[in-house]
């Protein structure tokens, strides 16, 4: 069979979000992982698309930020022009998008061997800003790509729910921020339990940043 043409492909997109994109981004609100979803949906859908869409939503809600909290990110968008004849032309401008606007001003530098310390003070960080504003940085979709032995190490060091939740997610081949929700901070925890984990943490209410190595 040929690849599908444009309208097939947009066609498809649409079918399945009809189907199943408003469930799996709700789904990926209550913290389900891919594989739950999957289970769940009525519709079949393909495991790439779950993931893609959950991605998408985690983006969009904020769990996960593409740029370090703090920075502004830029979007493109079309600005529709006249001439003065009436004519229509549209222009790609590129604007600055506000990301977690706070800026990370203060720097704490812990070793991540103070295991008890470190977790103490992680945690008395994100009780003074909250969770949704802190954040850990994350390097999944770099072990991935090019540590694959790591990666499969730090996937060994997580119980299963955990495990599934992050091979449920198509990590980009950078560094990621995801939200110190209560399912990251069991993952980061667990992770600096083992020495597998380091990194930086940032707090935006109190605008610090925790530098572990």
């Amino acid at each position: 069979m040929g690849e599908q043409s444009p309208f097939q492909s947009a066609l498809a997109d649409f079918t399945y979000d009809v189907a199943s994109g408003g469930a799996i981004r709700h789904l990926t609100d209550l913290g389900y992982t891919a594989e739950q979803i999957s289970e769940t949906l009525s519709y079949p859908t393909p495991m790439k698309r779950i993931q893609e869409q959950m991605w998408k939503r985690l983006l969009d809600t904020e769990v996960l930020l593409e740029q370090e909290p703090g920075r502004s990110k830029e979007r493109t968008r079309f600005v529709r022009e006249y001439d003065k004849y009436g004519r229509t032309s549209f222009r790609m401008v590129s604007e600055a998008v506000p990301q977690k606007s706070r800026i990370c001003v203060t720097e704490i530098t812990v070793s991540a061997l103070e295991k008890e310390r470190l977790r103490a003070l992680l945690q008395r960080k994100i009780a003074e800003n909250g969770a949704n504003d802190s954040y850990a940085a994350c390097d999944f979709g770099l072990l991935q790509a090019g540590q694959p032995e790591q990666y499969r190490k730090l996937l060994a060091a997580l119980d299963e729910r955990s495990r599934e939740y992050v091979e449920g997610l198509p990590w980009e081949r950078k560094v990621t921020y995801h939200r110190l929700n209560e399912r990251m901070q069991e993952i980061l925890f667990r992770l600096q339990e083992k020495d597998l984990w380091r990194g930086d943490c940032y707090f935006l209410v109190t605008q610090e940043r925790i530098h572990l190595v």
